[in-house]
């Protein structure tokens, strides 16, 4: 006695299990990660708004942090503009300074210190954080 499966709903579960897998990437962390013969890079990724005259810190944590002692670690930063729709006057991003980055709790974490130096009434700017570890493989 065998099983038949109807195609109709062999369609049905391949759609299910489609959008299961689209959900779940959209909903994981913004981790980044690219392969190629001779290393991988990872990168984790965090944003946080700033208000008009406030001063902000922002920390990340490089992916594997000291976990390989080959492995080289890099941080950047971006300053955004405010997301459409967003209340306010729109902000000078040039009145916006990076006081400070650098790695931080013994070469862990990637932190950077901002100022936005718009007057009182203009819209948070956004503060975009990247910290990237990049392991020779193979692993040593």
């Amino acid at each position: 006695m065998g099983i038949a499966i109807r195609p109709a709903r062999l369609v049905a579960v391949a759609a299910v299990v489609a959008a299961t897998l689209l959900a779940s990437a959209a909903s994981a962390p913004a981790r980044r990660g690219r392969v190629n013969a001779r290393s991988l890079t990872k990168q984790l990724t965090a944003v946080v708004s700033i208000a008009a005259g406030a001063a902000r810190s922002l920390a990340v944590p490089f992916p594997d942090a000291l976990e390989y002692g080959n492995a080289r670690y890099s941080g950047a930063s971006r300053v955004l503009p405010p997301r459409p729709g967003t209340r306010g006057r729109s902000p000078d991003l040039a009145d916006v300074k990076v006081l400070a980055a650098s790695a931080v709790e013994g070469g862990s974490e990637y932190e950077v210190r901002v100022r936005n130096g718009n007057p009182a009434g203009t819209a948070a700017v956004r503060l975009e954080v990247i910290a990237t570890t990049i392991e020779p493989l193979p692993h040593s």
